[in-house]
């Protein structure tokens, strides 16, 4: 099998890097290896174009999910052509669309057509091409919310890291009283067309990186990228009953698409807060009451705390150290109404010190206590 190519290590990030830790590598990479620093320099160039193919794959979540997929499928054997594909190899004549490597069927994954739809491009010229829409990039991030908001639902302010068109230069990427020129390695479209066997492809044109026109003289606010990256405030629902880790996918609140594409979806994981007093595992809540163990053994009251109030729990007589008794219905609250419980645990207390009247009557307990089970 073909040797893979891994974008992930390419691009110097992990494999469960975030979306905008893969865009920052590309622009560090893409800015260290650009030819135009380098004077023609070959091994440069080579990287410049391996950090942009890279990037092309990871930088959309689709593309990465079904790049992850083959990944994993190349790794079981499931096929020979994997860096034909990916790697920009030319394929060997006679393979035909259906027939990756050796008879390999893309189709057989399920649902990766549309990657390849994606990624080959008809007979069409990439010059004649108009720069596509792009969906935004989604935004992940983390907030950690009380654990009483999470229990009983509301609202939050979250500061999202979005991007915003430059005040400066407007969103053209070039500073102030300078222009920016078509490429002309792409005629204006950010895209370029290689070959591939019976296939053409169509990568972000290297030496734009996408954009379609050449900056000479960049907006030294955005680096000529045409927008920054400011903190905006997005107000967002918690449901009631929220977990632990749960991620909540806000549509339309991640990044600005390109060329009239859609904005991205924001992803949001909740972390919640510990509480002093219970423990949360699903809908259930648990909480610990201590008696002593005469108490424990001829039974008592106590007043507990749950998420409802205060209530009285009746402890029977005989009841053993680590004995749950059940508030039924007293858990948290799902969002389709059903309930969780609450159990409260029973820590039994013994005296650590004892005077001589005390010992003698524990004894004569145990003396009759052995006495009746005989």
């Amino acid at each position: 099998m073909a040797q893979q190519k891994n974008y992930y290590k390419i691009l110097g990030v992990s494999e469960d890097a975030s979306q905008d830790e893969i865009r920052k590598a590309y622009r560090r990479l893409t800015k260290k290896y650009h030819p135009d620093r380098h004077g023609g320099d070959k091994e440069a160039e080579r990287k410049f174009k391996e950090v942009t193919e890279a990037y092309e794959v990871l930088g959309d979540p689709e593309k990465r999910q079904q790049y992850d997929r083959l990944r994993a499928a190349g790794a079981q054997g499931g096929f020979e052509g994997f860096e034909d594909i990916f790697g920009g190899r030319q394929q060997q004549q006679g393979r035909g669309a259906r027939g990756g490597a050796q008879g390999f069927n893309f189709e057989d994954l399920g649902g990766l057509g549309g990657m390849f739809s994606k990624i080959f491009g008809g007979g069409q010229s990439a010059r004649t091409q108009q720069a596509p829409r792009q969906r935004g990039r989604d935004i992940r991030t983390r907030v950690t919310i009380p654990f009483d908001l999470a229990i009983k639902g509301g609202k939050i302010d979250v500061k999202v890291p979005r991007q915003q068109t430059c005040s400066r230069c407007q969103g053209s990427g070039a500073a102030p009283g300078s222009t920016a020129s078509v490429c002309p390695q792409c005629g204006g479209t950010g895209q370029q067309q290689s070959g591939l066997g019976g296939f053409a492809v169509n990568r972000p044109c290297p030496q734009c990186f996408g954009r379609g026109k050449i900056i000479r003289n960049q907006c030294s606010a955005c680096g000529g990228e045409g927008v920054v990256e400011r903190p905006s405030t997005v107000e967002v629902k918690i449901p009631k009953g929220i977990e632990d880790g749960q991620k909540l996918r806000l549509s339309g609140l991640g990044q600005p698409g390109i060329s009239g594409g859609g904005s991205g979806d924001l992803i949001l994981q909740v972390n919640v807060e510990s509480h002093p007093h219970f423990e949360r595992k699903g809908k259930n809540v648990y909480s610990e009451v201590s008696v002593d163990m005469v108490e424990a053994a001829l039974g008592t009251e106590r007043d507990v705390r749950t998420l409802d109030g205060t209530v009285t729990l009746k402890i029977p007589p005989g009841t053993q150290p680590g004995q749950k008794l059940r508030l039924k219905g007293r858990g948290v609250e799902r969002p389709d109404g059903i309930k969780g419980d609450h159990f409260v645990e029973v820590k039994v207390k013994v005296p650590k010190k004892l005077n001589d009247r005390q010992k003698e009557l524990l004894k004569e307990f145990k003396r009759s206590h052995a006495g009746s089970r005989t």
